[in-house]
């Protein structure tokens, strides 16, 4: 058996493993990973393994750099990093059958902790393909067979279990996780409770994708598209943040209000997250049982935040009146703040005193006063950040004018808040993709019975509401040098960009048939294929369904290891004990000489072993009859061989 090409393709799978691991787990670390594995394999090259001194050493420094580099302040990437140095160090040791048969049970687990961090088809094709490749390491492990065959004999095996797989995840019953691990990709869900200018603008250095749209259709969706996720009611001066009131109100639905048409439909596939909010343009409702509908018009995750969600969308607007109470809580600022801002807005709202001419004046101010749109804005360390940014900066992003221009309607008295979420999207057929990069911040001021959408970005950079963040000609130098390294950075390259695309396609598919598929999903399948009946011919087509599946793995198996000649299921038998035994035979070589083979490895049963023989010679080579009585000898003798220490 070849063992250095054991440990050549084991080192392989777990590089593969950390370059799949690359963004989540410090790179720093990943480095360590990767070089201890080639370190493997220069060991190999000249026979030698770690001894238990230097291997203890070698360890006790990379535990060090991994509380370093990785922290303890995220326990999933800390166990994840700790299984890896860990298992990495056991293939640093392995000599024997055994150790690489441990590595292989340890690299299932090392391969699962990937789907903590990734679902996507790409990132399940590649790590299926190092299942299968574990698996053959495994089976060349286990038999005398070549890898090749090994090889073949994996990729077969995963083959069938492919129409098992696909019946359970379509008729297995869906059931809650009975608990999950605490909030995987909390640095990616994007959006705070807290409006800081500066926190949207570091979403722009992040391609990842936040969530899809599915046009009904009949229902084209028009730009701009402001998806909205967060209400943020009060301002402590330097942020907006979301009271305590308003999270006590979030499930009060019992405001009377009236619905104005046209409705517009659609369906949403959100990312994992570990927050619960949602998307959807306007005053929003969903039908999901997973989907909660607040009364401020937006949804809400229910249950299982850390993966897929897809939920039908209705959105339209509404008018009601605002209660006292509210008309004081979306008119508060704190006293004395900003007194330049407010003298301005003084003079505005004398000259323009209806809320409608407020809105047009205040749009005016920002289109002619030299504002400009950038993603690397000035800090502002002033105590009169607002006052700062409408005199002497006048150049921001959305958080700047959302913030600045919430504080100038409520300056005048009128309610304001700011909402956060996304603008825009970009198109692919009648799919919607919005990404981090598309974080966005607005206004919504309150009048005529109704919360009005004002941002500031319409007339300092009205190119920005018809797409993408990405479609942004005007930033696009500085969009690209911002964003992280991915296919999108280089997407001006019409090759690359084709590429991006039909991955994102591939994904989309993927994505809104095997990921989405939930609860809901699955009662809605049954439903169609069986009606009112679902209840009880459910259960009945899973059992039939399995009791096929075992029936007819039994029958192939009974097929499977027999043989019409004598003698070759216990010479088989044989074979196996020896593997145990770590008695290395020869395929080629005949039954007699690895029966030799063993006697020399093994003494202490090498008389029972002589017996054996003696009956192989005589059924197989002299042709007399391997009768009952044989027969029973022979088992008798497997018995004792086995059992012998």
């Amino acid at each position: 058996m070849n063992l250095s090409l054991i440990n050549a393709v084991l080192s392989f799978v777990f590089i593969a493993i950390s370059g799949l691991l690359f963004s989540e787990i410090p790179s720093s670390f990943l480095f360590i990973l990767v070089g201890l594995s080639f370190f493997n394999l220069v060991l190999d090259r000249f026979y030698k393994k770690l001894t238990a001194l230097m291997a203890n050493i070698l360890a006790a420094l990379c535990l060090i750099a991994l509380f370093v580099t990785v922290g303890i302040s995220d326990t999933v990437k800390l166990f994840v990093s700790m299984m890896l140095l860990a298992s990495t160090f056991k293939l640093l040791q392995a000599k024997a059958v055994k150790h690489y048969q441990t590595v292989c049970l340890l690299v299932f687990f090392n391969l699962s902790t990937v789907y903590l961090f990734y679902q996507g088809i790409l990132e399940t094709f590649i790590v299926s393909l190092l299942y299968i490749i574990n698996f053959a390491v495994l089976g060349y492990l286990s038999s005398p067979k070549s890898f090749k065959a090994a090889n073949k004999q994996s990729i077969t095996t995963v083959l069938l279990a492919l129409p098992v797989s696909v019946f359970l995840i379509l008729f297995l019953p869906k059931l809650p996780a009975f608990w999950q691990l605490p909030g995987p990709k909390l640095a990616k869900t994007g959006l705070s409770e807290q409006v800081d200018p500066f926190a949207i603008a570091k979403l722009a250095e992040s391609d990842d994708l936040v969530f899809r749209v599915e046009e009904h259709p009949n229902s084209t969706l028009q730009a701009p598209y402001y998806w909205r996720s967060l209400i943020h009611d009060a301002f402590d001066g330097q942020q907006w943040l979301v009271s305590d009131i308003l999270k006590t109100q979030q499930f009060n639905d019992n405001r009377s209000v009236n619905i104005e048409e046209p409705k517009v439909e659609y369906n949403v596939i959100a990312e994992p997250s570990s927050s619960n909010w949602l998307f959807a343009l306007g005053f929003a409702t969903s039908s999901h049982n997973n989907v909660a509908s607040t009364y401020n018009g937006l949804l809400k995750r229910k249950g299982n935040l850390n993966k897929n969600i897809k939920y039908a969308v209705q959105s339209t607007q509404v008018s009601y009146s605002l209660t006292p109470f509210e008309q004081r809580l979306y008119t508060q600022l704190p006293v004395e703040s900003n007194p330049k801002t407010r003298e301005l807005v003084n003079n505005l709202a004398n000259k323009n005193t209806t809320a409608q001419s407020y809105f047009n004046a205040l749009l005016g101010y920002f289109n002619t006063q030299q504002f400009s749109y950038t993603l690397t804005p000035t800090p502002m360390l002033n105590k009169n950040t607002i006052d700062q940014f409408v005199f002497e900066n006048k150049s921001g992003f959305c958080g700047h004018y959302a913030s600045t221009a919430a504080f100038m309607f409520r300056a005048a008295g009128y309610p304001a808040r700011v909402v956060s979420g996304y603008l825009g999207a970009e198109r692919q057929g009648t799919t919607l993709n919005i990404y981090q990069y598309d974080a966005h911040a607005w206004v919504e001021v309150f009048y005529d019975e109704r919360w009005h959408v004002f941002d500031a970005t319409e007339v300092v950079a009205p190119e920005r509401l018809n797409g993408s963040l990405s479609e942004f000609q005007a930033l696009s130098e500085r969009f690209n040098d911002n964003l992280n390294f991915g296919l999108k950075r280089w997407s001006h390259l019409k090759a690359i960009n084709w590429l991006r695309i039909k991955l994102e396609e591939l994904d989309y598919k993927w994505t809104n048939w095997v990921l989405t598929f939930d609860e809901q999903s699955q009662q809605n399948l049954f439903k169609a294929l069986f009606g009112n009946n679902a209840f009880w011919l459910t259960p009945l087509v899973i059992m039939v369904t399995l009791a096929l599946c075992f029936t007819s793995y039994f029958l192939y198996s009974k097929r499977l290891p027999r043989s019409s000649e004598p003698l070759v299921f216990e010479l088989m038998q044989l074979y196996r004990w020896a593997e145990k035994q770590q008695i290395h035979y020869d395929e080629t070589n005949t039954p007699l000489q690895n029966i030799a083979l063993m006697k020399r490895s093994k003494p202490t049963v090498a008389s029972k072993l002589a017996k054996f023989e003696q009956i192989f010679i005589e059924v197989r080579y002299q042709q007399q009859a391997f009768n009952q009585n044989r027969k029973k000898q022979v088992r008798l003798l497997l018995n004792s061989i086995k059992t012998a220490k």
